[in-house]
């Protein structure tokens, strides 16, 4: 039913993901206000795909939220999260 559609590159898949929303869900989403919430923030790219969708369909995004932010994403001030996820780099 003619869906929305938005490209992303995730750290955590090599390819390229579509991320779709279909022409119902657009349209019970457009006008109301909608929280984002992922499991994991790093980049923000997938988040940002989503914020594209929701935008796209009339949505107003009210909050992003993830459970953890990991590295960087830890010092953003756009998120609300529960804990931090620290990089670990192993000695070479």
């Amino acid at each position: 039913k003619n869906p929305n559609a938005v490209e992303v590159q995730s750290i955590t898949t090599a390819k390229t993901q579509t991320l779709y929303i279909d022409k119902d869900d657009a349209d019970y989403m457009c006008g109301k206000r909608v929280v984002i919430v992922d499991d994991v923030i790093s980049t923000g790219e997938s988040a940002m795909a989503v914020e594209k969708l929701v935008t796209e369909s009339g949505g107003i995004v009210a909050g992003r939220m993830a459970i953890l932010a990991e590295g960087d994403a830890a010092d953003r001030e756009d998120i609300i999260y529960l804990e931090p996820l620290p990089l670990f780099f192993p000695k070479t």
